[in-house]
């Protein structure tokens, strides 16, 4: 009966977190060039179902949040869809994850959308406000889905960082200083009550959890 009490105080907590006012739009992460350029090149992300697949390629990227906590709304990917031999269109994961130590760890927010365009492009996904919190590292994860196949390309400012591959959902293999790929991500800095709503939830968590004892 507790734990499920615990539950349902925690998901009020991030339930009332996401409808609490937000201030000013913030860029939380971003090495795209101008005009959102990126690169002709990247590494391969594959669903390892379509025609020519060689295996289930994910990528990853991590970024470190500045000095302040932020609410993250949209990711931006700079992609390339393959067009030849095999159309490369499909479905895809992207997701913000928690950082493990050894690479991306628990997801935070999945975003799922479909590529219907082959080419090189800018892959944008939305979703509910996530709480990111100051001074962390969280990572994106590219995941290619069924017959999607192409690239996530590096950016073209020299932005060197952390990076995380795997193939098959096998152990993430990370590069320490790798030429990260094209990312931004963006949402907005919280407002005090929104923090204070956090701050409520996990006073009710933990007078629960006394109770229980």
């Amino acid at each position: 009966m507790m734990k499920r009490t615990l539950t349902w105080a925690a998901l009020a907590a991030l339930t009332l977190a996401a409808q609490a006012p937000l201030a000013g739009a913030a860029v939380i992460f971003n090495n795209f060039g101008p005009g959102n350029d990126f690169g002709n090149g990247g590494r391969v992300v594959d669903g390892g179902d379509g025609v020519a697949a060689i295996g289930d390629i994910d990528q990853a990227v991590a970024f470190t949040v500045g000095p302040a906590d932020q609410m993250a709304e949209t990711l931006s990917l700079g992609i390339f869809v393959n067009d030849s031999p095999a159309i490369g269109t499909g479905p895809v994961d992207i997701i913000l994850a928690m950082d493990s130590g050894d690479g991306p760890g628990a997801a935070l927010q999945t975003y799922s959308t479909t590529v219907n365009a082959t080419g090189k492009q800018v892959l944008n996904v939305s979703g509910a406000p996530v709480l990111l919190s100051a001074n962390t590292t969280y990572w994106v994860v590219m995941d290619a889905e069924d017959e999607f196949r192409g690239s996530w390309n590096f950016n073209t400012i020299g932005d060197i960082g952390l990076t995380a591959g795997r193939t098959d959902l096998g152990i993430w293999g990370t590069r320490p200083l790798d030429d990260r790929m094209a990312l931004r991500v963006e949402g907005r800095v919280p407002e005090p009550a929104s923090l204070a709503v956090l701050g409520i939830g996990g006073m009710v968590i933990a007078g629960r959890r006394r109770r229980g004892r």
